[in-house]
């Protein structure tokens, strides 16, 4: 995961603000310095000379202490795999409130900025460091499945044996990212896909979940 452009300051076109405007920028990035090119309107449809490039190189020998910060930003479609290992479901009739963490797992897609904070510092002996904060932040939808424990009590005694239930469960999720530590909040609802369906009390009942996830682009 550590090495996914994702979670590193990797070449590409980034949103940024120039003289307080925004916008697009093309990161290189090179042994000993990271070179910032300002792209015009039309880049896409249009070739762009070598000329008509406008560079900004960082470090800069010349530097203060804090040589600069600047934040870059791109946005996408995302494709998540999440599991929840604990849902809080309200109260039912006969059953209170609960948490619940059981076997499941979901894919998720979504839209996702992800944001860059680059800063340059220089040490007590003159050598400069790069620093790059990253975070990202994506809403979506989800789908998938899981586990869920079927007895008496949850089927209001409709049942007198105890197992284990396979649910499909369907929510929204909004997810965030802090370096290579993904997680978020999911508010789905549970089916379960057995002949007990209609005795479960969480039947179609919304749930609110903890969410963790793996990057799959």
């Amino acid at each position: 995961m550590k090495d996914s452009p994702k979670f590193n300051f990797a070449d590409g076109v980034y949103y940024t603000k120039l003289d307080g405007k925004r916008e697009q920028v093309y990161v290189e990035n090179t042994d000993d310095s990271i070179s910032i090119y300002a792209l015009k309107k039309g880049w896409q449809h249009a070739p762009i000379k070598p000329s008509q490039l406008v560079k900004q190189t960082y470090p800069q020998k010349t530097a203060v202490e804090t040589i600069g910060a600047n934040k870059y930003w791109q946005k996408g479609f995302d494709v998540d795999i999440l599991t929840i290992p604990i849902k809080f479901r309200p109260s039912a009739p006969t059953f209170p409130k609960q948490f619940s963490n059981h076997l499941n797992g979901a894919v998720y897609l979504g839209y996702r900025t992800d944001v860059y904070r680059l800063a340059f510092e220089k040490d007590p002996i003159g050598r400069i460091h790069e620093k790059t904060k990253h975070y990202g932040i994506s809403a979506g939808f989800i789908t998938g499945f899981g586990l869920t424990p079927l007895n008496s009590w949850v089927t209001n005694n409709g049942i007198n044996i105890e197992y284990d239930g396979l649910a499909w469960s369907k929510g929204i999720a909004f997810i965030m990212g802090l370096e290579n530590f993904t997680f978020g909040l999911v508010g789905g609802i549970d089916h379960l896909l057995d002949e007990n369906k209609h005795l479960w009390i969480y039947q179609g009942k919304p749930y609110l979940g903890l969410a963790v996830g793996l990057n799959l682009n």
